[in-house]
């Protein structure tokens, strides 16, 4: 039963403030009931495999929003990767806006991470491989986060750019890919496993449509190997599981997707 998994456990969000505490016990913020707050809702997997001071820095980027409609960290990750850090008030299309703002500047998406927490301030995590070295320029870097703010406000057209890139690349040989859906009632949610090869844009793209269908990414997970996806999301729609009639409208919505040829899909109820 998918909801009683371990990985169901770690996606059910924070809400005893105790768990937090206890967690934070010993930084020199622990007392900051600012701290908690922003901990409390986001996934129990976001304390699993967060470092304390990682969460630390973390909420000193949210305390720097304000009125601010986005604000993000950039730095390198390890050698090959890069690392931005985005929070932001949740709104429609905003994981799509900013995967489209990376592919469209030329950045190869290779893993990501989407929370929202109770106050509905989301914190998405993408790393990707910079191979035209663009991010080297530390004036690029900064013109780059302006252009994700306009982005992320829906202000930026990012299909004129995304296109021209992804028509400078060879045309990837005709992949299927398998999609299943699940609804999770514990969670509230809809489990949706995206697998096959991985292609510039894809991210972009397959979220755009979620969001296009009337889906919430309510938490995500990306993560490439070996030039494979296997990407999870938890998906609502007003509050609640897509349900047997939501999934079939968003099997539509993806097999009309032209990057898409999906396997059969598996969708179905868990069990309670």
């Amino acid at each position: 039963m998918a909801g009683a998994s371990a990985g169901g456990d770690l996606d059910r969000p924070i809400v005893d403030p105790a768990e937090v505490a206890a967690f934070l016990r010993g930084l020199p913020l622990a007392k900051d009931p600012g701290l908690a707050r922003f901990i409390l809702g986001f996934p129990h997997k976001y304390l699993a495999e967060t470092p304390r001071a990682e969460v630390v820095k973390h909420y000193a980027l949210a305390g720097s929003l304000g009125t601010k409609p986005v604000i993000s960290s950039l730095a390198r990750a390890e050698a090959a990767l890069w690392k931005l850090c985005v929070i932001t008030r949740d709104r429609r299309f905003l994981f799509s806006q900013i995967a489209g703002a990376l592919s469209s500047s030329g950045m190869d998406i290779v893993a990501a991470e989407a929370f929202a927490n109770a106050s509905a301030v989301v914190l998405d995590t993408f790393r990707f491989r910079d191979d035209e070295g663009r991010f080297q320029d530390d004036a690029l870097r900064r013109r780059f986060q302006v252009f994700l703010e306009d982005a992320v406000e829906g202000k930026a057209d990012l299909e004129p750019a995304l296109r021209r890139r992804l028509e400078r690349r060879p045309s990837p040989a005709a992949a299927v890919f398998e999609v299943k859906m699940e609804d999770e009632p514990g969670l509230g949610a809809t489990r949706l496993h995206l697998s096959g090869p991985d292609r510039f844009g894809l991210l972009y793209l397959f979220t755009r449509r979620l969001s296009e269908a009337g889906a919430d990414i309510a938490l995500a997970t990306i993560a490439t190997d070996a030039g494979q996806v296997r990407d999870e999301f938890l998906l609502t729609r007003d509050g609640h599981a897509l349900g047997a009639e939501g999934r079939a409208e968003l099997e539509r919505a993806l097999a009309s997707l032209p990057i898409l040829r999906p396997r059969e899909a598996e969708s179905r109820t868990a069990p309670s």
